[in-house]
């Protein structure tokens, strides 16, 4: 906390940091003092809901140490300005504030949209009064993912494990995202690859350039009956065409697309990109005084305001020249569910260059505010402008195109990196209409469609925000509450669910199917917004809400009264005492098998902690998942030269000696083809299972997929199975698959 003497002005915000660099701002006069976040919270030992009493909620203090510093700090001050974020939590969290500090005439809410010298004054010049609306509408936020996940995570626990206080939970909006990721995987499971054909011609011209055939041809018949057109055909080229290609930006940054910039181009993780994001909003030391570098950074409105976009053209027309600048001032319209209650996120001063900030910036730090800062000018500069020259070839009644295209002049690419069209810098010769071309040589190219790609963090962010869920500031907690509970792992970038993962969304999905629906958890969000716009009360949404949700619970509450199992996951193992069909179970966090027929026979087996498996409806295919991860190359101890036994640890698979303990990772045979010496064996990470040179750190040699042998085509790869793409090399010149 920042201290001052006997101050009659007091100003309390969330965070130390932004406490600090407030305080730097105002100076003497004012204490500027940090609640640490939340002041009150629903209990954690209870459901802390009263749901017959209109549902009112019990808060209790969570730090009684801070609140007790907060009221000692406060007792004598004559205004204070409750300076908390400008959103739903920040409104909640100043309510608590005046209502556990007491004498509500001494307080005033002032709103933050950027941390500047100019906006910490003029908002304690201009102070308002607390939203109540907006805190209503927190308020049933966090009532219904509290009736949710302590209401629905006990009947899954007390379903997978017997007992009530398991590591399980089911959220309310969690529970949805969970079910892309595990729907797209199912996708990807039964996607079944066809074959197809891609035709292009080489013309032998100066320079030479290739033409290509617009469509895939898929059938076999239609390739022949192609290929002896071609054969006879004379190519004339048919039309030449030039055309402008603009390159126009892309609206300033709002939470969800600022994730989704930072995790395509610097792997950042949505809570990574807004905890750094926080720092650069709340200030960060520049030539020894903090400084508020963007605007408020959790925001769906892409509304700019008048003095930024005046600055920014300014900059752009003294750094770049009056070309670069748009022809007027570029605005853009929010989405129909925005709120617009904050700015796009933006530099606080765009004359700040990140190249003047570097030196106070740690990497990470100035990567998101180079990218800020470079989107946001963008959204005032020119066009940028490329030029493409189209050619239409005839061969009798096929067409065939080709293409090349240059930039005329870069406008925001000043600024931007901007990905090189397809075509750019493409070979082609100066042809006209009606010219006739030499005989090209047919280029036939086989291919299999594939499947759909895995989400990634910032593709499900993505499609949280497409189907209206959550909201700016839920995002990243969406992302990361998934992973840590086990249900969803990250593996080479993207989200693959776990057989934990898939069971808890067969579960909802069978017994509480709205809270895995998208309309329905939009709707709910968009009850929240009409709660903060006056137009619904906190208690008919939750009446609204529990009045189908507390059937759902008694239906299985029921069914377990009754001794009877109301969800099973049986597999295609059979139980080796009687020989039923083992079902999966949950038990001190960690999943095993157990015989369908328990109690009347007690049999189980662990489970691998990775293992391959096929999810259908109640079922899932893992015994040729599991006689896999028990295959593995024979391996002698070299001590006590014993055959060593797989196990199964926290880190996957490895080799242990029975006699002498002696441990060992999972061979598989293959030599590598970096250094030529080691063997390439099984490794397990953050993102899942891959295969390195057994000489690591002197070698770092890895691979996505387990190596099968060397290469037949290029003699210096070896071929891996690629999770994706099958069979690949490890050589990326090598002219096989």
């Amino acid at each position: 906390m920042i201290a001052a003497a006997m101050a009659e002005n007091v100003v309390i915000v969330e965070s130390p940091t932004k406490a600090r660099t407030i305080a730097s701002y105002l100076g003497r006069g004012f204490l500027v003092l940090s609640s640490r976040g939340h002041v009150r919270d629903l209990p954690e030992d209870e459901l802390g809901v009263d749901i017959h009493n209109g549902f009112a909620p019990k808060w209790v203090i969570r730090d009684r140490r801070v609140v007790a510093e907060l009221r000692e700090k406060t007792k004598s001050a004559k205004t204070i300005f409750l300076a908390t974020d400008p959103d739903r939590e920040g409104e909640a969290i100043a309510f608590d504030l005046m209502e556990i500090l007491g004498n509500g005439h001494r307080f005033a809410r002032i709103l933050l949209h950027e941390i500047t010298p100019q906006a910490v004054r003029e908002a304690i010049q201009n102070p308002g009064q607390i939203d109540l609306k907006k805190v209503e509408a927190q308020r049933a936020r966090r009532i219904l993912d509290r009736l949710v996940g302590y209401q629905v995570s006990p009947l899954l626990a007390r379903v997978l494990a017997g007992r009530q206080f398991e590591s399980l939970s089911a959220g309310r909006v969690q529970s949805v995202a969970l079910r892309f990721i595990c729907d797209r995987e199912l996708e990807i499971q039964d996607f079944v690859p066809k074959p197809y054909w891609e035709i292009s011609l080489r013309f032998p011209t100066d320079p030479p350039f290739s033409a290509k055939f617009p469509e895939k041809v898929e059938k076999p018949e239609e390739l022949q009956r192609i290929r002896e057109i071609l054969e006879k055909a004379e190519a004339v080229v048919e039309k030449v065409e030039e055309e402008k290609v603009l390159r126009r930006p892309s609206p300033p940054l709002i939470t969800s697309t600022l994730q989704q910039a930072a995790g395509a181009e610097f792997g950042f993780s949505p809570r990574r990109t807004m905890q750094i994001a926080q720092e650069l909003y709340e200030g960060v030391p520049i030539e020894g005084k903090p400084v508020g570098l963007i605007t408020y950074m959790r925001t769906d409105s892409v509304r700019v305001a008048d003095s930024a976009i005046a600055q920014a053209r300014e900059f752009i027309k003294k750094a770049f020249g009056k070309e670069f600048l748009s022809e007027k001032p570029r605005r853009f319209k929010n989405k129909t569910r925005a709120q617009d209650a904050h700015e796009a996120i933006r530099p606080t001063d765009v004359f700040r260059t990140p190249e003047s900030v570097a030196p106070y910036l740690r990497p990470d730090q100035l990567k998101l505010y180079d990218l800020i800062w470079r989107r946001f000018l963008a959204t005032q500069m020119a066009e940028g402008v490329w030029i493409r020259r189209k050619v239409t070839i005839r061969l009798g009644e096929l067409l065939f195109q080709a293409s090349t295209s240059w930039m005329e002049f870069p406008g925001i690419g000043k600024v931007l990196e901007l990905e090189k069209l397809p075509d750019e810098g493409v070979p082609l010769p100066a042809l006209s209409p009606g010219q006739r071309l030499p005989r090209p040589e047919t280029l036939l190219e086989e291919k299999k469609t594939e499947p759909p790609k895995r989400y990634t963090e910032a593709g499900l962010v993505k499609k949280l925000e497409q189907e209206g869920i959550g909201r700016p500031s839920t995002y990243a907690q969406i992302v990361s509450v998934i992973q840590e509970r086990g249900y969803v792992r990250r593996e080479n970038g993207s989200l693959r669910p776990t057989l934990l993962g898939f069971i808890v969304t067969d579960f909802l999905r069978r017994y509480f199917p709205e809270t895995v629906r998208e309309d329905f958890t939009a709707q709910m969000e968009a009850d929240l917004d009409r709660i903060q716009e006056g137009e619904l009360t906190r208690e008919a949404v939750l009446r609204s809400f529990y009045s189908w949700f507390s059937p759902k619970l008694q239906t299985v509450e029921e069914l377990l009264s009754q001794r009877r199992k109301p969800f099973q996951v049986l597999t295609d193992v059979p139980c080796p005492k009687c020989g039923a069909p083992m079902e999966v179970r949950f038990w001190d966090g960690e999943l095993y098998l157990a015989c369908s027929r328990y109690p009347e026979c007690k049999s189980t087996r662990d489970l691998p902690r990775d293992f391959s498996f096929r999810y259908r409806e109640g079922r899932v295919e893992i015994a040729e998942g599991l006689k896999n991860a028990e295959d593995v190359p024979e391996r002698l101890c070299p001590t006590c030269k014993v055959l060593m036994e797989v196990r199964h640890g926290r880190y996957g698979r490895y080799l242990r000696c029975p006699k002498c303990g002696a441990t060992a990772p999972i061979p598989t045979g293959v030599k590598c083809p970096a250094c030529g010496i080691g063997e390439l064996v099984e490794r397990t990470g953050k993102n899942g299972t891959f295969y390195a040179c057994s000489r690591y750190p002197e070698c770092r040699f890895r691979l996505p997929g387990r190596p099968v042998g060397p290469c037949p085509n290029c003699e210096k790869g070896v071929l891996y199975e690629d999770p994706r793409r099958g069979l690949r090399c490890s050589n990326p010149d090598c002219p096989g698959p």
